[in-house]
């Protein structure tokens, strides 16, 4: 379904109506108005590359653009939807191609008494092929006797403790190893969490398809497959797909050429799906202060980098950095623009998660140590945005391992990797104040270097 500009922006600001996420309503947002908070609640522009009306039309637009896995048709348009929006900005833009394996779903179909389940690989998939494998669903809470699940299809839970990312010895990976040495024929994993949804994982560089078909179901389904798997119901799971080990995905690249200093902005701009809370806040402003500083006369030179694989161990930030990477000694900062920048948050009611309006607490502004004075003036009243040294999330991690002089946001807000992630998630006066401490925090930056 296609979002439009004014649809969304006639509620963003005022938080009136329902909110729609996933097909399903959870809660009205409409509530008594609380004291404003510092950089919170200003009114968002309607003018100026950084105008909240503005940023939040390229989060509409990106959002409608589809599903962002990466190297899949979506993200590919979304690619050339970026280096056009450089380009038209007056921007010297370029895509940088990379390789990579890439499992392209046909189709994924999880059905238990006729009834279908919404459901989604645990990547890197093993394929079913274009049958569906049966077995009866049967209750695994982590262990199990060798050949007990055999012909079965096991039905297991990921804790929301677990996180949002498969890593080498994780939760995840030992419950389906588990599964799998007891004879499962396949996977139907529930992911645990306050929004029922199906939550994504991402996974890490060098991974290998599963030994049996895995796929993640949303908790709001777990009554029912957990009823299925106490009477030793059939179920039926497909996962039928293409397995490409030359896929191809592409970077963007773009610079503006002033004064010698230079200052790299990144953001990701592929995820699991739609992501416009998730990925959706990092685009705008990255295209808010290309457009920016490209209209300034002076100043600091930039090179925008927008890169794709982020899910899949951050591929394209890797064949960057590999390939095209400034020198450490040119760049005076990096700023890189990471999941969740600007989201609400939520409250949980009787009738379920209602938005708030306040932006998300959880969010992290990372940052160098010699940085940290700075940003505390610029980000200063910016809920959860004090500047620490002793977290590094996403990408984030790989411009402070390489050596750079950088800055950046990330957070994993509540809908963070699920199909519900909508434009709903976000809104152009919590987008606004972060692109004035942007702003601010450059300036400040060129002003240091100039004495």
């Amino acid at each position: 379904m296609k979002i439009t500009r004014r649809k969304l922006l006639c509620g963003a600001g005022s938080l009136a109506g329902a909110v729609f996420l996933g097909g399903s309503v959870l809660g009205s947002a409409r509530r008594k108005r609380s004291r404003r908070k510092p950089g919170s609640k200003e009114r968002a522009s309607d003018s100026g590359p950084l105008s909240g009306t503005n940023l939040y039309a390229d989060v509409i637009s990106y959002y409608n653009l589809g599903e962002h896995r990466t190297a899949g048709e979506v993200d590919l348009r979304t690619s050339q939807w970026m280096l056009e929006q450089m380009r038209g900005a007056g921007l010297k833009a370029t895509l940088q191609a990379f390789q990579l394996r890439q499992f392209s779903i046909r189709q994924t179909r999880l059905t238990v008494r006729a009834t279908p389940i919404r459901a989604f690989p645990l990547w890197f998939p093993r394929s079913t092929g274009p049958k569906p494998i049966a077995g009866k669903l049967s209750l695994f809470e982590g262990t199990a006797e060798p050949e007990s699940l055999r012909g079965k299809i096991a039905l297991a839970k990921f804790p929301a403790s677990a996180g949002a990312a498969m890593q080498e010895g994780s939760i995840h990976s030992r419950i389906v190893l588990a599964a799998y040495n007891a004879g499962a024929s396949g996977i139907v994993a529930v992911t645990e969490s306050a929004t029922k949804e199906i939550i994504a994982l991402n996974t890490t560089d060098g991974y290998e398809p599963w030994p049996i078909p895995v796929v993640l179901v949303g908790q709001r389904d777990e009554t029912l497959l957990g009823a299925a798997a106490r009477s030793g119901i059939d179920a039926s799971l497909l996962l039928d797909g293409e397995d490409d080990s030359q896929a191809q995905a592409k970077n963007v690249i773009a610079r503006v050429d002033h004064g010698k200093d230079l200052i790299v902005v990144s953001t990701p701009q592929s995820g699991w799906f739609r992501c416009a809370g998730e990925r959706g806040p990092g685009i705008a402003l990255f295209l808010g202060l290309a457009r920016w500083a490209n209209r300034r006369t002076s100043g600091s030179s930039f090179l925008f980098v927008s890169t794709s694989g982020h899910e899949l161990g951050g591929l394209g930030m890797s064949a960057f950095l590999k390939d095209l990477a400034p020198v450490r000694e040119r760049v005076l900062c990096w700023i890189h623009l990471g999941a969740g920048i600007a989201t609400y948050s939520w409250e949980e009611t009787a009738a379920g998660l209602r938005r708030t309006r306040e932006p998300d607490s959880k969010r992290l502004l990372m940052s160098s140590p010699d940085l940290v004075p700075m940003l505390t003036t610029t980000f200063a009243g910016l809920t959860g945005l004090t500047p620490t040294v002793d977290r590094a999330v996403g990408e984030y991690e790989f411009m402070r391992k390489a050596g750079y002089r950088v800055f950046g946001i990330a957070a994993g807000h509540r809908f963070h990797h699920t199909p519900a992630d909508s434009p709903e998630t976000t809104g152009p006066e919590i987008m606004e104040p972060v692109a004035r401490a942007l702003v601010r925090s450059i300036e400040s930056l060129e002003q240091s270097a100039g004495r």
